[in-house]
Formats: structure tokens, C-alpha cells, sequence
């Protein structure tokens, strides 16, 4: 097990970064088209093709998912992921046409510039196409891919990922993974820090490995150092996976759970500047519509370690973030 989402069978990631824009793109896809449901907190989200992921919806499925910055700008990323999935004629299948289902989410990371397009052609679309191209089962964290140019209120932000081994009350195991962009309004840490709001949760030291602390919260701390600009727009982004055949209906379930691993390492969250949104995706080929597999014990089950995958996948794009010159990183302040 590399810790990674990629430890989850079916699933590749690929991440590519523009240093002069401070921006980058993460593009997670497989052989295979994926089950999945989405659900969106935050108050200011910047996402494409998630209304064909809805439970009211006909189709549920989709080919790949772009993660990346930009804001509205970075869904142009998606276009390009889209043109590479139909020369591997993938898509959905619609008469005699292939049309690629391609769901994105974006992260505000813009700095002041006019020069985003090249030849007509967008960095975010260049940048997808490189992401593409490195799709791997391996792939960094920290300041790579959608979380190159990511902050949270007092640290350095970044892309996440974790992975687990979740044994159901069959005695079955099955896998869960998580990947995450945090670029949170608010604060990772207790109070100051060094310490992560969910760093209990840590398995195998992967984010530095510190007893817990003792120290209590204090409110006048944890108010100052919320982002004082009003007009931020900030977000947590990312992706819950599993190998487990679940119904729509249950990754539903599955991606609401995991918004309260975002309350649990970011404070606050899902505020009015926030875009926090989840996709949640089962790499099974079973039927996705109708499932006596997985019953609800086994959904609550499979949903808690998600939830907690997801928090220790929000502290290690912390914890791996380096500085680029924008806000000092977790390992800049804390790391001796």
C-alpha cells in the first residue's frame, strides 16, 4: 500500500504544474468508467458536469475527474481531458458516438495577470494535457498538481492523499481512498499549531508524527487567524473512491459523511467562500443501480474510515506542501 487513492485497483492520477502562475491540475481516470455521485457544501463552488451526477439523473457515471485551479477558469482543463478520453474512444455510448463524461471542480489560486491564453489555447488546458500524459498509480503530494498554488488561512495548502483497508461485518476487506485539494478559508491547525485539528487520526507518522497535544482551544487564537480578506475564495476539493460495489444512492451517502472530514481539520468550513465539494466513486463493475451487497452497517462502516481517510488526506497536503513564495509551509514553521 503506497497511502495513495491509486491503491484502490482501476484508478490513476495525474498532476502536472505551472510555477509561473502559481496554478496546477490534478486528473484522476482509469480504464474503466467509474460509479459516482457528488455532493457540494461550500458556498461558492466552481465545478462542471456535476448535475449528470445527481441521483435524479439518467446516467451516474463518468470517465475521468479534473481537479484544479484556476477558479472558473481552471474547468477549461476538463475540454482537454475530454479530446484525449475520445481519441482512446472512451465516453458514454450514445448511438454510434463516444461522448467522454468528464466532472471537474476548481480552486481560487489566481494571481493578477492577463496572459492565462497562449496562442488561444488556456495554461489550465495546457496543463490538463500533461496531467493526462502522467496519469500513473504513483503520483507526489504537496504543492503538485490542482494543489501547486492551494493556501488554507495560516499554512502553506496542497494536494492530499490517503488510503485504507476497510473489513466489513461479512469479514470481507475492501479499500478506501481519498484524494483532496485543501485551499481552506479556514485553519488546519490547533490554535497556532504544530498540531493538525484531526491529527489523531494519523496512521504511520504521515504527517510528522507528534504526540497529541494537550493544548486547549482558545477562540480568540482560532479568530484571528481565519483569512481576513473578505473577498477570498477559497475551497476544499476532492475525491472519495472505493472498491466496493455501491449504488448511487449509497455513494450519496458516502460523499455527505466525508464533508465531515472537512469540519473536522478545517475550522471553519463550508463557509460563503468556500466551494467544498466531494465526488465519491466505486471502481466495481457490479450493477450500479441495484446492490444487496452492501447494506447499511456495511455503507456506515465503509463510510466512517472514508471520512477518516479523507481527514488524514486533508493534513498530509499540509503536511508534504512546500512554499512557493506565497505562505510559509507546515515544515517552514514546525519542522525541525
Amino acid at each position: 500500500m503506497k497511502n495513495l487513492i491509486t491503491d484502490i485497483e482501476g484508478i490513476l492520477v495525474g498532476c502536472a504544474e505551472d510555477h509561473e502562475f502559481s496554478t496546477g491540475v490534478t486528473v484522476l481516470s482509469g480504464p474503466r468508467p467509474f460509479t459516482a455521485a457528488v455532493d457540494v457544501r461550500g458556498g461558492g463552488a466552481g465545478t462542471r458536469e456535476t448535475e449528470i451526477l445527481k441521483l435524479e439523473s439518467s446516467i451516474g457515471r463518468i470517465d475521468a475527474i479534473v481537479l484544479s485551479g484556476g477558479s472558473a477558469f481552471g474547468l477549461d482543463a476538463s475540454s482537454e481531458v475530454q479530446k484525449l478520453l475520445l481519441e482512446e474512444n472512451k465516453g458514454y455510448k450514445v448511438k454510434d458516438f463516444s461522448i467522454p463524461l468528464v466532472s471537474s471542480a476548481v480552486i481560487f489560486d489566481l494571481i493578477p495577470s492577463n496572459n492565462y491564453w497562449k496562442n488561444n489555447v488556456s495554461i489550465w488546458k495546457v496543463l490538463a494535457n500533461k496531467a493526462y500524459k502522467n496519469l500513473s498509480d504513483n503520483f507526489l503530494l504537496g504543492s503538485k498538481g490542482a494543489g501547486y498554488g492551494a493556501n488554507t488561512a495560516t499554512v502553506k495548502g496542497g494536494q492530499g492523499s490517503a488510503s485504507s483497508e476497510v473489513e466489513l461485518s461479512s469479514g470481507k476487506k475492501i479499500k478506501v481512498g481519498s484524494l483532496v485539494i485543501n485551499n481552506a478559508v479556514g485553519n488546519p491547525l490547533v490554535n497556532n499549531g504544530p498540531n493538525f485539528l484531526s491529527g489523531y487520526l494519523e496512521i504511520n507518522n504521515e504527517f510528522g508524527g507528534m504526540t497529541q497535544t494537550q493544548e486547549k482551544y482558545d477562540g480568540k487564537i482560532r479568530a484571528k487567524r481565519i483569512s481576513n480578506d473578505s473577498d477570498q475564495l477559497n475551497t476544499v476539493i476532492g475525491v472519495i473512491a472505493t472498491n466496493a460495489p455501491l449504488t448511487r444512492i449509497q455513494l450519496k451517502r458516502l460523499s455527505i459523511m466525508c464533508h465531515g472530514s472537512i469540519s473536522r481539520s478545517i475550522h471553519p468550513s463550508h463557509t460563503p467562500m468556500d466551494g467544498d465539494t466531494i465526488f465519491a466513486i466505486s471502481t466495481s463493475e457490479k450493477n450500479c443501480y441495484v446492490s444487496e451487497e452492501i447494506n447499511k452497517l456495511d455503507l456506515t462502516i465503509i463510510s466512517t474510515i472514508a471520512s477518516d481517510t479523507f481527514s488524514r488526506a486533508c493534513n498530509r497536503a499540509i503536511f508534504e506542501a512546500k512554499n512557493i513564495g506565497s505562505k510559509p509551509s507546515w515544515k517552514d514553521l514546525f519542522e525541525n
